[in-house]
């Protein structure tokens, strides 16, 4: 059991009212909303009602439930804390919205199932854009000034008619069908014309706390506000200079403004955890705060460094880092290297010339995740998407129940093995991203695929359609490896984990090096007023013991008096 500081005792403490909490960069939230969810069931009178605890990303759910589980196991008689629902905010929408209620709205006569994009009967639900048919898929809903709807779509956000998006909008949920931004449109609406249904959700669930309140966009915020209306007690708790995802539509204004309601209480955790001294001085001259470091500063080489770099020769800047972690008795593993995005993050971490297109695009981002990164959970999903893209187009929903976090169907969970096995198996399955791509990767994935479907449809009764190859040519395909090998000497090297700021938010990294532009540097020092700013206060404070900025050798004489004045030191400088 970890000793809660006076500020996370009194907010678990709290009487069971709205509140906003907050919260600096490693301020033990975590700790503090399990034992506050433990400590609102345990006074909670209504034996029918549930407590919700809400966050934004899988990895946050599966720790508050590692935490919960673990909390109620060292209480002795804890056992009786029951009804409480630890999920995604998407994940409880859908579960208690969308797939129960949203064919009310939707006009459909079936239960509603997400689709990934990648579905062949997709492509016969378009939307114009004014130039050329687009996927309904891709529609993504903006609010302008004085809350009006407004459509989009595309990698240019090419605005839409609004009555050209609702009919294709439409067209798709008659087949049951609705994409990820859409889901939380077609919850607002149930809500919105089902009183009935709205009250009940309030009584199952009079109160609902959502960590990383910041992330909360529009539709999350709407949806929120009707259960609140309803009667549930909405609680948050975040940090609005962490909030990164102002591209979705989440500028954290919701979280700031929250106790401007009369009945919300406003509270603060003040203290990090996390982060040496030195570190958390600047981040706190970033973002205005008066954060209290709980850590000392340790004897071994610690706090925020800078170095300069040049974009072509990747291994020095590597090289300088591993000399800094040595000095500050880091190793390699415990460390990551972070990239304002992932284009960056993907020519840092080997710089592969991208390949494939389409479905086959698929299978090669399943192998780099698998064989580059590590990460098979991401390898499944996209192999996943990728076999349904060869499968006709009588699956419905299979796909979405397949990657659902829920999905429980006895048929699913086989289904679910077969591609499991698939992944994990280089010899007779997904071939290894070492492979020449046009000559050995891509004919081995051919013929093991072919073997798949064989299986796929022998098993499981999932039939292949009959262009099924078509969609595996050699279309963008090169003649190397899908990710290139570590350089002769830099085995050592290679072993550095590179990844997107967003990827890491939550984690707390003993050594950080965060490449940047000088357009992200000169925001960086702008502190917290805009999204890039945020993101770099977020790779800051993400650091225990070592920050160091990658700064462009160009722009070292510019930047470099700044980056002092603000408490960084040059890597290989003494301080003074």
């Amino acid at each position: 059991m970890i000793n809660l500081s006076p500020q996370q005792q009194e907010i678990v403490d709290a009487p069971l009212k709205p509140m906003a909490v907050s919260a600096c960069a490693g301020s033990g939230k975590t700790a503090t909303a399990v034992r506050r969810l433990a400590a609102m069931r345990k006074r909670l009178e209504d034996g029918h009602g549930h407590i919700a605890l809400l966050s934004f990303s899988n990895v946050a759910v599966d720790t508050f439930n590692k935490d919960y589980n673990a909390l109620l196991q060292a209480e002795a008689g804890a056992s009786h804390i029951g009804r409480v629902e630890i999920a995604t905010v998407d994940a409880f929408i859908t579960s208690n919205i969308i797939r129960p209620h949203g064919h009310l709205v939707m006009g459909c006569s079936r239960t509603p199932f997400l689709v990934h994009g990648s579905e062949p009967f997709l492509a016969n639900f378009t939307v114009w854009d004014g130039k050329r048919p687009q996927p309904t898929t891709e529609l993504q809903l903006k609010f302008e000034e004085g809350g009006r709807p407004q459509f989009e779509v595309g990698r240019s956000k090419t605005g839409v008619d609004l009555k050209a998006a609702s009919e294709a909008i439409r067209k798709l949920a008659r087949v049951g069908a609705y994409s990820h931004s859409l889901g939380s449109l077609w919850a607002l609406r149930v809500l919105e014309s089902q009183p009935l249904i709205r009250r009940a959700l309030a009584r199952r669930y009079p109160h609902i706390l959502v960590d990383e309140a910041q992330d909360i966009g529009n539709l999350h915020q709407r949806i929120l506000m009707a259960l609140q209306a309803a009667g549930t007690q909405v609680s948050l708790i975040g940090d609005v200079n962490q909030g990164i995802y102002e591209f979705s539509g989440a500028t954290g204004e919701f979280l700031g403004t929250y106790t401007d309601r009369g009945n919300v209480e406003g509270r603060m955790l003040e203290t990090n955890f996390r982060s040496v001294p030195s570190i958390v001085m600047i981040a706190n001259r970033l973002s205005g705060r008066d954060d209290k470091p709980h850590r000392k500063q340790p004897e071994a080489l610690s706090g925020a460094y800078y170095f300069p770099y040049d974009k072509d020769d990747k291994d020095s800047a590597f090289k300088s880092f591993a000399g800094l972690l040595n000095q500050a008795g880091i190793a390699i593993r415990d460390a990551a290297v972070l990239c304002r995005s992932a284009k960056w993050a993907d020519g840092w971490a080997g710089g592969e010339d991208e390949q494939g297109q389409g479905v086959l695009r698929c299978f090669v981002d399943a192998a780099i995740q698998r064989d580059k990164f590590g990460s098979f959970e991401d390898a499944f999903k996209q192999c996943c998407v990728g076999v349904f893209g060869l499968l006709d187009d009588a699956h419905g929903d299979l796909l979405s129940d397949l990657l659902g976090r829920g999905g429980d169907k006895k048929s699913s969970q086989m289904l679910r093995r077969t591609l499991w096995a698939f992944v994990k198996d280089e010899e007779v399955g997904l071939p290894h991203a070492s492979l020449v791509a046009d000559t050995a990767w891509q004919p081995a994935l051919l013929k093991r695929t072919a073997t798949l479907l064989d299986t796929l449809l022998a098993e499981h009764s999932l039939k292949p359609r009959s262009s099924w190859k078509r969609k595996l040519a050699k279309r963008k395909i090169l003649n190397q490896p899908l990710m290139r090998s570590a350089d002769l000497g830099m085995e050592d090297l290679s072993d550095f984990r590179v990844s997107t700021v967003h990827k890491v938010k939550g984690e707390s990294i003993d050594g950080v090096l965060y490449i940047c532009s000088r357009t992200h540097i000169e925001e960086f020092l702008g502190g917290t007023a805009t999204e890039v700013g945020k993101i770099g206060y977020v790779a800051l404070t993400r650091a225990r013991n070592l920050f160091v900025l990658g700064v462009p050798s160009k722009n070292m004489e510019e930047l470099a008096p700044k980056l002092d004045a603000l408490g960084f030191s040059m890597a290989g400088r003494s301080r003074p």
